[in-house]
């Protein structure tokens, strides 16, 4: 089924399971939870990726969205999408994204082009990941946000459980490598980076982000943070 391929693409290494969503920030009403051993938890967002224009943040729920369309490929694997979005103050931006499961299935690489169509003015890009902190059943053990790259080990409460998530990034704009200052995002529960750049119609920006999640049933307990950075340190 179409819809169980897809869940699997959002993010899966064979029994832990992100379920289907988009990158973007949503403010309607939405399902959105990690699946271990085919039963449903509360939410573990290693996906997330915020678009904020001066004031206004992409929302697909309050902007304008055309030409929307999604194309699985189930034999790469790979999730690739692209749609025309207008702000509520007409800000027009032309998105396209390309999400893609590596041959280790521990891994996912993220790519998230925004194209200018009307706008002109500063563009960031969050890039985050971990849990809700309204959702206690993932406690935080320990994370750490370098420069370019960060991780977070959790633990879930419910089951014996431990995670390690790592993410890196790169930036580009007009596809020239752009050498970014990023802005470190740390919480209890949440970890990532705000990039920030300026953009004017025509020009194009596109954030890769990297990501890695190891288990405890996988791998050595005390070796997950060394595990997690090795593989993305590989990709």
């Amino acid at each position: 089924h179409e819809e169980d391929i897809e869940q699997q693409l959002s993010f899966s290494n064979g029994y832990i399971c992100q379920t289907a969503h988009f990158e973007e920030y949503y403010s309607g009403a939405r399902r959105l939870n990690t699946f271990i051993d085919g039963i449903e938890h509360p939410i573990l967002n290693v996906s997330s990726i915020s678009i904020r224009l001066h004031d206004e943040r992409l929302d697909l729920a309050t902007w304008q969205v055309k030409e929307f369309y999604r194309c699985l490929h189930k034999n790469k694997p790979c999730l690739t999408r692209h749609f025309t979005a207008t702000s509520p103050k007409g800000a027009t931006l032309h998105v396209k994204t390309k999400r893609h499961l590596l041959e280790q299935k521990e891994a996912m690489v993220i790519d998230y082009e925004i194209n200018s169509v009307n706008y002109a003015g500063p563009i960031s890009f969050l890039a985050m990941l971990g849990a809700n902190e309204e959702h206690v059943n993932w406690y935080p053990l320990m994370n750490h946000i370098g420069q370019d790259n960060c991780w977070l080990w959790l633990q879930m409460h419910e089951i014996n459980l431990q995670l390690c998530c790592a993410m890196t990034w790169n930036i580009l704009y007009n596809n020239t490598p752009l050498v970014q200052r990023p802005i470190k995002i740390e919480k209890q529960h949440t970890i990532g980076y705000s990039l920030i750049t300026n953009i004017k119609p025509g020009d194009t920006v596109m954030l890769q982000k990297k990501v890695v999640i190891m288990d405890s049933r996988t791998h050595l307990t005390n070796q997950l943070i060394t595990d997690a950075t090795q593989c993305l340190t590989n990709l």
